[in-house]
């Protein structure tokens, strides 16, 4: 990105305060660019149109895709928080908040051992004693996760069109577990 634009340069503070003023107060709003200004100190409304067209460039190049976007949500990787806070000047709003957003709508699949262990920890302490079972039986599983699989895990022993469906971890019950030789492949 070049900064041909702008006389004067900015921080990371003062980008975070021009974009809650472009937030704030949109084309419509009336003397919007003087508004805009005077919620970023030391900034004038000069400074403000440059760093607009200046933003407006970059977001051209982004969507053309002549400046390629990292692949931070798609592989996995360490986050050091410094003093930015996860800001991230080409994303629109925090980085921070979209990886933990995508983490938390995509979950890690279960694997066998922990499906087989959920199976004996549900034969020990019943269905919905969740906690117990991931204390004592799933130990890589959260309580909240345990009660998720088994809400999957029962929904698909009930299901009725079992010879259409895709195969499934769930698809191992608790008959499976007096045969641990015996696969998935097996039984389908």
């Amino acid at each position: 990105m070049q900064k041909s634009f702008s006389s004067t340069t900015w921080t990371k503070e003062e980008n975070k305060k021009f974009e809650s003023a472009l937030a704030i107060y949109d084309e419509k709003t009336p003397d919007r660019w003087l508004r805009v200004a005077a919620m970023i100190p030391g900034k004038s409304v000069s400074d403000v149109l440059r760093q607009y067209v200046e933003l407006e460039s970059d977001v051209s190049d982004i969507e053309a895709g002549l400046v390629p976007i990292p692949g931070y949500l798609a592989s996995s990787f360490t986050l050091e928080i410094g003093d930015d806070n996860g800001f991230y000047p080409f994303r629109k709003g925090s980085l921070l908040g979209r990886v933990s957003d995508q983490e938390g709508r995509k979950g890690v699949p279960w694997t066998e051992d922990e499906h087989r262990r959920f199976l004996m920890g549900l034969q020990k302490h019943g269905k919905g004693d969740w906690r117990n079972i991931s204390r004592n039986f799933v130990i890589s599983k959260t309580p909240t996760q345990v009660a998720s699989h088994a809400q999957k895990y029962f929904m698909r022993q009930n299901s009725s069109e079992k010879d259409k469906r895709r195969p499934s971890i769930n698809d191992i019950t608790t008959i499976h577990l007096t045969h641990p030789d015996s696969s998935v492949k097996a039984n389908r």
